[in-house]
């Protein structure tokens, strides 16, 4: 899901024909995609089934996609040391708690106290749990939810934008006029502290 619309950004580069729409779907796509990787969370509030690591005596897991609505949002967790998750019986959920709005998921217990006979060893996507989780339904509510993100986005688009025909230039000179550019475009320092507040925490993950 794009964290932006064209409409938006032809709106800020003054562009009023449809000549430059492929290239800026492009870009919104993009930039998006990068934006998620950057936050480490999906922007799709959808019905997801994930499976995660977990450590011996490990009680708290972090989901990849909130805020959630409501706790019956995770209609299952399963502990499968075998994988095998059809076979394994559900969490009960009384056994467990969810912050809605971190993504949060605390066991009640240990799910897991060794693992093939160490006490160290982390269990790999053991644990499974389906639910619905993201930060928004559609771009529109991306937009009027979180306007931080999608103004982050619209931003770095125009800077490719910007820099589209000369991505990589170092220098030029052409009579009295220069140009001077250090680099690859990475995201911008407004476009950066815009989006720290949104990444996904994650510890002993």
């Amino acid at each position: 899901m794009d964290a932006t619309t064209k409409e938006r950004v032809k709106d800020l580069l003054e562009i009023t024909g449809t000549s430059q729409d492929n290239v800026l779907d492009r870009l919104i796509a993009s930039v998006s995609q990068r934006i998620e990787d950057f936050i480490d969370r999906p922007f799709h509030q959808t019905a997801r089934t994930e499976e995660y690591s977990i450590k011996p005596r490990q009680s708290t897991l972090f989901l990849r996609a909130y805020p959630l609505t409501a706790q019956n949002q995770v209609t299952s967790v399963k502990v499968a040391g075998d994988h095998d998750f059809a076979a394994a019986t559900a969490v009960d959920s009384g056994d467990y708690h969810v912050d809605l709005d971190s993504g949060m998921l605390h066991f009640n217990y240990y799910p897991i106290t060794n693992y093939m006979g160490d006490n160290m060893a982390t269990a790999p996507n053991v644990v499974q749990v389906v639910y619905t989780g993201g930060l928004a339904t559609s771009t529109a509510n991306l937009i009027s939810n979180y306007p931080a993100i999608s103004a982050a986005c619209e931003t770095q688009v125009i800077a490719m934008w910007r820099r589209r025909d000369n991505p990589m230039i170092e220098s030029v000179k052409i009579d009295e006029y220069s140009s001077t550019v250090a680099g690859p475009l990475e995201f911008l320092p407004d476009v950066r502290q815009a989006l720290l507040p949104y990444r996904r925490m994650r510890f002993g993950q």
